[in-house]
């Protein structure tokens, strides 16, 4: 009878320690990280890794490029003198060199010359030019004295190598007046100046 009580009293003592172990949560069981397949690292490659940075195009506004350098320019025309008594056809060849200032896309030479023409077996002068080296747009102005000596005065506009040029001088028999020309030019520092900076 004893014992039996001893049991029940044991038993009544332990409910609220059972109750408590059932109350609380059991323990989460600690996930394992699931493998990954084993083309993952393959998959993930191309995505990760690095892009080749975008090629900006290069041009000489974005280099800023400010830069004195030679000149040499080779020029050549064909065209029309007018004037009373004086209209026939006439032609010249050019030679000239001198400094061009590259700063971003616009070229400017100064430069002097040496004119060949059926007006007179020489002419010397000086010549400025403004070029746009993406448009290929230029023009030119200009004036000099021929052997004899007589002015001469020139001004000419064109695009890449093809230009109109007009002159107003002497035409080596006492009269003086305009002459229109169909011109080539080759600029032989803007192509120089190209070779030696191409990337």
């Amino acid at each position: 009878m004893i014992r039996r009580s001893l049991v029940v009293v044991a038993t009544v003592l332990s409910l609220p320690c059972v109750a408590a172990a059932q109350s609380a949560p059991e323990p989460a069981p600690q996930q394992q990280p699931a493998p990954e397949p084993a083309n993952q690292e393959k998959q993930d490659k191309p995505e990760n890794a690095a892009k080749p940075a975008k090629q900006e195009v290069v041009t000489l506004d974005s280099l800023g490029v400010h830069v004195i350098t030679w000149d040499a320019n080779i020029e050549g025309g064909f065209g029309r003198a007018f004037g009373d008594n004086h209209a026939r056809t006439v032609s010249f060849g050019r030679i000239g060199g001198g400094v061009m200032w590259v700063h971003g896309q616009w070229f400017t030479t100064g430069r002097v010359f040496y004119d060949l023409s059926n007006f007179t077996p020489g002419t010397f002068g000086v010549q400025l030019e403004q070029m746009h080296l993406s448009s290929g747009v230029w023009i030119q102005v200009g004036g000099g004295i021929d052997v004899e000596p007589r002015p001469m005065g020139m001004l000419s506009v064109g695009w890449s190598v093809l230009g109109v040029e007009a002159q107003y001088r002497s035409f080596g028999d006492g009269g003086i007046g305009p002459a229109i020309f169909a011109k080539l030019r080759i600029p032989l520092g803007v192509i120089g100046f190209a070779l030696a900076n191409r990337k």
